[in-house]
């Protein structure tokens, strides 16, 4: 069978229907149920995944828009995941998904990527998603060495099975936060595509891990009001002004190829 979900030109990324590879690894079973806007809140822990060991895929509470983002490994979804409909962003499903009896023992790296390929095909086969890449030529803001050097603490890697932890930011218009344990650059440029509203990419060639708590206030406004929500141009600047000072790495704005997922198609869950 081949799959109907296009993904620019690239055979890499063409699931099923190749001849000479293996067929798509599919679930076995796989149960989609929505969330009632009233159920009452769930707390997470920063380390929760839904792939599980074995095959599995469990999340009692998400949305298609992370479901996709997985399973195409979009780094940064808010910007690069377009089309969708507002319902992919705001009806929330408890997924429970496993594949057949005799799924292989595998490392948890090679178990994380399969169970992406099953999540891929869940999609197809029950919301009908189709989509393809595009690149285009957007405006970015490439993360580059600022003069005078990283001022931010270079630390030893995590060691296995830990792995680089995500940032963590806060932001708005009176000033931010942003907190990094043994993270890379490459975390950190997504921290900054989020609240940036653009691709933030990565140039400062540095490999490393890193450990950073760097914050910054500003002069409180003559009014007296609190800020607004999200960020202005002018807290935008503060950012951009703060961050270099205090992790000696600068933000600059550029032009550079960007890739997009395009949905085509989508539909709501079908029926268990």
């Amino acid at each position: 069978m081949v799959s109907s979900v296009r993904v620019g030109s690239s055979l890499l990324l063409i699931a099923v229907g190749v001849a000479g590879q293996e067929p798509t690894p599919k679930f076995d079973v796989a149960s989609i149920r929505p969330v009632p806007a009233n159920a009452p809140p769930i707390m997470r822990e920063i380390s929760f995944t839904p792939v599980l060991p074995g095959g599995r895929f469990d999340d009692p509470r998400t949305v298609l828009f992370f479901m996709i983002a997985f399973a195409y490994n979009v780094k940064n979804p808010a910007t690069q995941l377009i089309g969708l409909p507002k319902w992919a962003e705001s009806q929330a499903y408890a997924v429970m998904a496993k594949p057949a009896e005799g799924f292989p023992i595998l490392s948890p790296a090679e178990n994380r990527e399969q169970v992406r390929l099953m999540v891929r095909a869940m999609l197809e086969d029950r919301f009908h998603l189709r989509l393809h890449t595009e690149t285009r030529q957007e405006r970015v803001y490439n993360l580059e060495v600022a003069n005078g050097g990283v001022k931010i603490k270079e630390v030893d890697p995590p060691t296995p099975p830990a792995t680089a932890s995500p940032v963590g930011a806060v932001m708005g218009d009176n000033g931010g936060r942003i907190i990094g344990n043994k993270s890379t650059m490459a975390s950190l440029a997504g921290a900054l595509t989020i609240f940036l509203k653009r691709p933030v990419i990565d140039r400062t060639g540095l490999g490393g891990y890193y450990d950073f708590d760097v914050h910054w206030t500003a002069a409180e406004a003559p009014d007296g009001h609190p800020p607004a929500a999200g960020l202005s141009t002018e807290s935008v600047a503060l950012l951009i002004s703060n961050f270099q000072n205090l992790t000696g790495l600068r933000l600059t704005k550029a032009a550079g190829p960007v890739e997009f997922w395009v949905v085509d198609h989508v539909d709501p869950p079908t029926a268990n």
